[in-house]
């Protein structure tokens, strides 16, 4: 047990049991917050592929899109092991920064459409069909958001140095 250091931040170990429940608490409110921000904008994402491709995917009932937005996650996942391998021999490859890059970045856009089609093939109440199709404005829906999300960032990086 350390002991507390005047000036400096109080450590978990110099706190009273009220207080670590408190923090407690409110780390986990932080987390479940956090976690139901992330669930509602992969509904929304599953919302907009479903509307955009809707003569392609039928649905029985809504619940069908809560179920494929609980299965993204796992899907992901398994889409992401399948990717490792390419990943590392990516990375263990003698080719230029930029190059790497971009492979990377379709490695990614690969694994993003791999997840969406297993979505689509676990998803109970779900019938697609043509797969690929919605996987792929899936795909590139995820893609716009990453650049759109690059260049907010950008410009919050030139306007924070022309601040200084």
């Amino acid at each position: 047990m350390e002991p507390e250091r005047s000036g400096d931040e109080p450590t978990w170990a110099s706190l009273s049991t009220p207080e670590k429940v408190s923090a407690a608490l409110a780390m986990t409110a932080l987390g479940l917050g956090v976690l139901a921000a992330l669930g509602a904008v992969t509904l929304a994402g599953i919302f907009v592929v479903a509307l955009l491709s809707n003569n392609l995917i039928e649905v029985d009932d809504p619940s069908s899109l809560v179920w494929a937005a609980a299965l993204c996650p796992p899907c992901g996942l398994i889409a992401g092991v399948f990717a490792t391998a390419a990943r590392l021999a990516l990375r263990l490859t003698a080719i230029s920064d930029r190059t790497k890059r971009g492979a990377e970045t379709a490695i990614s856009g690969a694994t993003t459409f791999l997840g969406a089609l297993l979505v689509e093939s676990f998803t109970p109440g779900l019938r697609v069909e043509h797969p690929w199709l919605p996987a792929l404005l899936a795909t590139l829906l995820a893609a716009l958001a990453n650049l759109v999300i690059n260049h907010i960032e950008r410009r919050k990086g030139r306007r924070g140095s022309d601040a200084s």
